[in-house]
């Protein structure tokens, strides 16, 4: 990957194009130009800044060293008699909920490579210490609109996935005692969201995403369909892994849940 923090103003200038090599140019610039229209408003909680943030480094949280601590202010704070477990999957659905569609639709729609990795993206929460949008270091990046072939979704995305969501979700598991299938089905219920309703004639799709049973090396997507075939006597989906979220008393029962359709 091809990405370098930007310096000396960098971030007016942008590389032509010329045959399939892509232009480069400021993540800062590619959010501006593209959250408008039907994306207007989708990256309000997202900053991308061109100094280092305060909030916590999103890398900081695959140890569950800082993790857990996190966790255990929001679980005291915001569901102090509750399952401590239903707590903090309601955690990751604020956080998977908050960071992954404008990533998603940068990523998508704006063709380009994400480059996640220590210091690049930072969380920022309230005072339960529950996320409420993210700080991004703004970076030259590659567009790849003048490809002529599209990016593979997996290649595409193989920064976000391999090099965050996975030890993200290790994280979480070994902070919760939580199956990581339950954070995982949090991650598909945003992609499969992202897909359907986000995205606008896109060349990427992010459909493989939760369609393949299998990612490309072989191994088992625990992205793959989020939700069951079977639905309720409304016609709305039910989830194929249960979030938790029955168990706190203080939280409406999920629409999709799959107990409730029993």
């Amino acid at each position: 990957m091809n990405s370098l923090p930007l310096q000396n103003g960098s971030e007016n200038n942008a590389s032509s194009s010329i045959g399939d090599v892509p232009v480069t140019r400021a993540l800062s610039n590619i959010k501006t130009d593209l959250f408008q229209g039907p994306y207007q408003g989708l990256g309000d909680r997202h900053y991308i800044l061109a100094a280092q943030s305060n909030g916590i480094d999103c890398f900081a949280l695959h140890d569950p060293q800082c993790l857990a601590p996190i966790l255990d202010h929001y679980c005291r704070a915001k569901y102090p008699d509750d399952d401590r477990r239903a707590a903090i999957s309601m955690w990751s659905q604020w956080y998977f909920g908050i960071f992954l569609s404008p990533m998603l639709v940068m990523a998508a729609a704006g063709e380009v490579v994400l480059p996640f990795q220590p210091g690049f993206v930072s969380l920022k929460t309230d005072d339960n210490q529950c996320p409420t949008g993210f700080d991004i270091r703004d970076w030259q990046l590659s567009e790849m609109k003048d490809q002529s072939v599209a990016p593979d979704p997996w290649t595409h995305l193989e920064s976000l996935i391999d090099g965050h969501l996975e030890p993200m979700v290790a994280s979480l598991a070994a902070s919760s005692k939580v199956s990581p299938k339950v954070f995982w089905s949090n991650i598909g219920v945003v992609v499969s969201y992202v897909e359907k309703h986000v995205l606008k004639n896109t060349r990427i799709s992010l459909a493989p995403l939760i369609s393949d049973a299998k990612r490309p090396d072989g191994n088992r997507n625990p992205m793959a369909n989020p939700y069951s075939t079977k639905q309720s006597e409304d016609g709305s989906p039910s989830r194929r892994v249960c979030c938790l979220r029955y168990l706190l008393t203080s939280v409406d029962i999920c629409p999709t849940c799959p107990l409730a359709k029993l």
